[in-house]
């Protein structure tokens, strides 16, 4: 939603009222996520949707990481927003439809344009009574030809049908209702009431009871009135009574007299209730006379601004209130009528406020201050403009040639792998094919060459857009292969960063000493931090090369490049979990050895079970307590760690499932039924083939007390790639290395058990 000075009379009128001073432009972007007192998690969404250039903002990808953290079983959804990308906005509607938490959304201030629709998501959708909602057409802007508007035009139209699904989802009004609202080019706003009536909100809930408001929440409310006026007529009218309303109900006669005599005017002129009006009209009047009396009045003062001149009082002869409201009249209306022409300058519409809210401001003052303001900082008629660098021909051709790989691969969907063919100028080549088109773009002439001469050629420029694309393929091959591998470890393994090959320490402080009952004397006694524990953890470098060569481009093999980058990306994920198991392997069964000399799983770490057994409800029951009494370093205290992952062969996997899912005790074998006190202690089951036997492991969360460790050299998760020309094969040659370390820091979050 593009902001408009109704936007900005809205925000600061808000922001003042809420006892904040009002913002100079936009709403401040606030992503945050909170949990709630009652167990609910609370998700606020302030500001823009979408990435923003010059501030923060709520993404789509913001937004997931969000909820991906959350397990509440209800998420208070919190708005104020002014819109942004569509495209975001429609990713976050579905991230919130599909996550399995109820969720509560709350207008706080406006949701307007995608943020709208965002608001939808909510299977129950909350507005105060001072909250408003807007509906519109999906807008953008571009550059080119009249075709490339023509299309950009089909495609705004296929944004506004995908936004009207959203729509009619909530409100149940046909199609064709919601298709009104996005195709007329109109902003649609809705007070809370109206929202609830039309099906965007479920309940429109009344204002607490508000303070009185302050001088500066009078002037900001003012001034939103005063630029409400000021608006098409197209501007919606409840906007302009919510502001008088608010002004007549956090006004008090109290607070109405301290002010100054210019907005006590300005007041009485802009409030709709009679009645009131009648009662700050009695104290104006007895301040007017107050003032008269006075033995040295003041010399008199231009009136200052009436947000509604034409409410103003007709003077008559003994009246002073009709008197003054006539000459402010006269006074704003020629200042008003100064500013008329300038305000699209910046800060103008800001100085037309001020001067008409200064008692003191006489014409020539004003215009005196409209010339500084419209000369200061004054740019081009046409604008500034800006330029962008864009891709240019040698990216879009490695581009285009990456694209048509992965689709010829399969890497692609098949809505991916159209589109990928859609327009591309290697849709149709093979591999020679398009290595001949690379080469005559870098001015080689192929005309004469063989199939092997090309197939050299192009592999030998290193430095060209063959070997590039074909290294930015391979890439993404291998992390497609590496993301298919299924791994375990990163279920009870803490993931960490080295930054570089030397061992990296990792501690386990211990407690600080009890305090003392200080004695009568007042006297109080040094403690001590115990001694804490080290264990280490190093990076090694692993990997494989890949090359191609000029026969694989003359036989066209993609498939083949394809299976072996794919094949060495699964390698990759799978060397990191069989080196996690192997650690556990060490000593016979018993774990790396830690710096205390002793195995990870030892009797001196009071880690494995005195007696082995099977899975069970009884067997869970002794790892939890053995894990519950697990003390810090220094013996001070206990470190309460409860369980959370289980871990064991396929064999037994099964069993550990029915023990920590069972809702009775499986061991009770007697009519009466006796609830399962372990059940569903562990959170997540893990069994694996890499396992063998029948001992199994309790571990607490790897996040919490952490005993294995992955760590990634400078936090790079993923295999990389490096190209190099291959002299004695005339091919190319990639280097696939991953850097990383695999190591025990810790036993007290882990329980073996040896099995029967």
């Amino acid at each position: 939603m593009k902001s408009n000075r109704l936007s900005l009379a809205i925000f600061a009128a808000v922001a003042a009222i809420g006892g904040a001073p009002p913002a100079s432009s936009g709403l401040q972007p606030l992503l945050r996520i909170q949990a709630l007192a009652n167990g609910d998690a609370e998700l606020l969404i302030y500001g823009p949707i979408g990435d923003e250039w010059f501030s923060e903002s709520a993404s789509a990808r913001s937004i997931a990481e969000q909820l991906a953290r959350i397990t509440a079983p209800t998420i208070q959804v919190r708005i104020n927003s002014e819109g942004g990308s569509v495209q975001d906005g429609l990713a976050i509607y579905n991230q919130l439809k599909r996550h399995p938490a109820r969720i509560v959304v709350t207008v706080d201030g406006i949701a307007a344009s995608i943020a709208s629709q965002i608001a939808c998501a909510g299977d129950e959708v909350i507005m105060p009574a001072n909250t408003l909602m807007m509906i519109h057409a999906p807008w953008s802007c571009g550059c080119g030809n009249a075709q490339a508007f023509r299309e950009f035009a089909d495609t705004l139209d296929t944004f506004a049908a995908a936004m009207a699904q959203s729509y009619v989802a909530k409100t149940g009004k046909s199609v064709e209702e919601i298709n009104a609202l996005l195709q007329d080019g109109k902003d649609h706003w809705f007070t809370s009431e109206q929202a609830v009536e039309f099906g965007l909100a479920d309940s429109a809930l009344a204002t607490d009871p508000v303070e009185p408001a302050d001088a500066d929440a009078v002037d900001a409310m003012l001034n939103a009135l005063i630029a409400n006026t000021r608006l098409t007529a197209s501007a919606p009218a409840p906007i302009s009574a919510q502001l008088r309303s608010r002004l007549t109900t956090t006004l008090t006669e109290s607070r109405f007299a301290s002010l100054p005599e210019a907005r006590q005017l300005a007041i009485v002129a802009s409030i709709g209730d009679e009645e009131m009006k009648q009662q700050f009209q009695k104290v104006l009047a007895m301040a007017v006379a107050a003032a008269a009396a006075a033995p040295a009045p003041a010399a008199p003062a231009a009136p200052a601004s009436l947000a509604n001149p034409d409410a103003a009082l007709q003077p008559t002869q003994g009246d002073p209130v009709a008197t003054a409201l006539a000459a402010l009249v006269v006074r704003n209306q020629a200042i008003r009528g100064v500013f008329a022409g300038f305000h699209d300058v910046a800060g103008v519409v800001a100085l037309e406020s001020e001067c008409l809210a200064d008692p003191a401001m006489t014409i020539e003052q004003a215009q005196a201050r409209l010339l500084a303001r419209v000369g200061n900082g004054a740019t081009p008629l046409a604008g500034t403009g800006r330029v962008e660098a864009g891709e240019d021909e040698t990216e879009r051709v490695r581009a285009a040639g990456v694209q048509m790989l992965l689709a010829r691969g399969g890497i692609l969907s098949r809505t991916d792998a159209a589109a990928a063919r859609q327009g591309n100028p290697f849709a149709n080549s093979t591999l020679l094919g398009m290595a001949e088109q690379i080469l005559i773009r870098a001015g080689v002439r192929t005309r004469d060459m063989t199939r092997e001469q090309m197939a050299r050629a192009v592999l030998g420029q290193t430095t060209s857009d063959f070997p590039t694309l074909l290294e930015n393929a391979l890439h993404k091959i291998l992390l497609n292969g590496y993301q298919l591998t299924p791994f375990t470890w990163t279920r009870f393994c803490r993931t960490g960063i080295l930054t570089d090959y030397r061992p990296h320490n990792r501690y386990h402080l211990s407690s600080f000493s009890d305090l003392l009952e200080v004695n009568e004397a007042g006297e109080y006694k040094t403690g001590t931090l115990g001694d804490g524990e080290k264990e280490t953890i190093t990076g090694k470098r692993k990997g494989r090369i890949l090359e191609v060569t000029p026969e694989l481009l003359i036989n066209d093999d993609l498939g083949a490049l394809v299976s072996l980058a794919t094949a060495l990306g699964q390698a990759a994920g799978r060397t990191i979990e069989k080196d996690v198991y192997a650690l556990l392997a060490l000593n016979s069964g018993a774990g790396p050895t830690l710096s205390d000399g002793k195995a990870l799983f030892h009797t001196d770490h009071a880690n494995i079970a005195a007696v082995g057994a099977a899975p069970s409800v009884s067997a869970f029951d002794a790892a939890r307590i053995a894990l519950g009494s697990q003390k810090d370093p220094g013996g001070n205290d206990y470190l309460d760690i409860t369980a959370a992952i289980w871990l064991g062969p396929l064999s037994i996997g099964g069993a550990a499932r029915v023990a920590n899912g069972a809702e009775y005790d499986t061991e009770v074998s007697s009519k009466f039924q006796v609830p399962n006190k372990v059940r569903n202690m562990y959170r997540d089951v893990v069994d694996s083939p890499r396992l063998a036997g029948n001992a199994w492991y309790s571990f607490a969360d790897p996040n919490v007390e952490a005993v294995l460790e992955v760590a990634f050299l400078d936090g790079v998760q993923t295999p990389t790639i490096e190209q190099e020309a291959n002299f004695r094969t005339d091919g190319i040659a990639w280097k696939a290395a991953h850097r990383y370390g695999v190591g025990a820091v810790g036993y007290r979050g882990a329980q073996k058990n040896n099995g029967p």
